[in-house]
């Protein structure tokens, strides 16, 4: 088995996760922040597939709450950050948009790290880790926001 294989099973894993998930707190928002870096001569693909990504976004998931995308300057990254209304947001987006673009995505680019805020239910988490896409899971982010 190769690591892309490995790594688009696993990622089956944590898709078939989502579709189980009982969340503790189905009002808490769940940002989520993600890296990927396209392979040698992959940027444009990497950032088209991104355009046609966000459009179905749009029309399609009412509890995505907000999706921005910078490329970095060297042309070769994109960041992503997603504010989800909750934690069923986040399984359907998980379940549908990412279950249709992650294997088309990792053969042409390398994912991660990924950094979820918010109350992430342990099933996700442990499948989120076992991808070694470096996850990240945090709370409440600490410091101070001038007016």
């Amino acid at each position: 088995m190769t690591f892309k294989s490995i790594k688009t099973a696993l990622a089956a894993s944590l898709i078939a996760a989502t579709a189980t998930i009982a969340f503790a707190d189905p009002s808490s928002e769940i940002a989520l922040t993600y890296v990927w870096t396209a392979h040698e001569g992959q940027a444009e693909r990497l950032i088209a597939t991104y355009g046609a990504v966000g459009d179905i976004l749009e029309a399609n998931e009412p509890g995505l709450l907000s999706y921005e995308i910078a490329i970095s300057e060297t042309g070769n990254q994109i960041v992503i950050h997603e504010v989800f209304e909750d934690g069923d947001a986040l399984a359907f987006h998980l379940s549908e948009t990412a279950a249709a673009f992650f294997p088309q995505l990792v053969q042409f680019a390398t994912p991660g790290p990924f950094i979820f805020r918010g109350d992430v239910p342990e099933e996700l988490r442990t499948a989120a880790y076992q991808m070694e896409m470096g996850a990240i899971f945090t709370g409440d982010w600490d410091g101070f926001e001038r007016n």
